[in-house]
């Protein structure tokens, strides 16, 4: 069993990560649609934040993910389905390092040489990068989401029922936003900010609550 100082620690996690990963969303441009290298091009040019805002949200993903992934003992019977809920996270967690790092090196990098010499092949070359990372990002936040609802699936009973049907039907309703994102990407302005925004409200009330651990 975690300490007091432990669970606050993990809630600091979780909501400085948090709000990391909201402003870095807030200043990333526009996209959701990995088969449209040509707007994806175009918002990496004009972006004077690209580099920042990838660098914000690695470091919010990382805490965020940490801090959700480590709580499973502040909530959990011990339930099978909260153990999958924290393997979940750790997955998400690798599954972001590898498409934000990628961002914060290749792309740029690519598309610099782009811009410089206007070829063809290298341009072909960044639009199936972004495709890639792109739908990898996809697959890292269904994980997340998926991650919430298994813990909403084994929170102990001490807990409200608001707390744990939050977690279990906001963590579903994110999860079945990536699938209809997935499957019309036109869609995904729509869908994406309104579904994730269920889980991710969730998760800070979870660190709001490990914040408040007395005991």
């Amino acid at each position: 069993m975690k300490t007091k100082f432990e669970f606050h620690f993990l809630g600091i996690l979780i909501i400085i990560g948090g709000i990391c990963m909201l402003i870095a969303t807030i200043l990333h441009p526009i996209l959701v649609n990995p088969y449209d290298g040509e707007t994806a091009f175009r918002g990496f040019s004009h972006s004077p934040f690209w580099m920042w805002d990838h660098i914000l949200m690695l470091v919010g993903t990382v805490l965020w993910l940490l801090g959700l992934a480590g709580s499973r003992s502040f909530h959990s019977q011990g339930m099978i389905a909260t153990r999958m809920g924290s393997s979940l996270f750790y997955i998400s967690l690798g599954l972001w390092i590898l498409t934000l790092t990628a961002e914060l090196t290749v792309l740029p990098l690519l598309g610099e040489e782009v811009l410089l010499s206007s070829n063809s092949s290298l341009f072909n070359v960044w639009v199936s990068t972004f495709s890639y990372l792109l739908l990898s990002g996809y697959f890292a936040v269904a994980c997340g989401w998926l991650g919430i609802f298994f813990y909403g699936w084994g929170i102990r009973s001490s807990f409200s029922a608001i707390f744990q049907k939050g977690a279990l039907y906001s963590g579903g309703i994110g999860f079945i936003g990536v699938l209809l994102t997935c499957l019309s990407f036109k869609i995904g302005y729509v869908v994406i900010p309104i579904t994730s925004a269920f889980p991710y409200i969730w998760s800070m009330w979870l660190g709001w609550k490990m914040l408040r651990v007395n005991e």
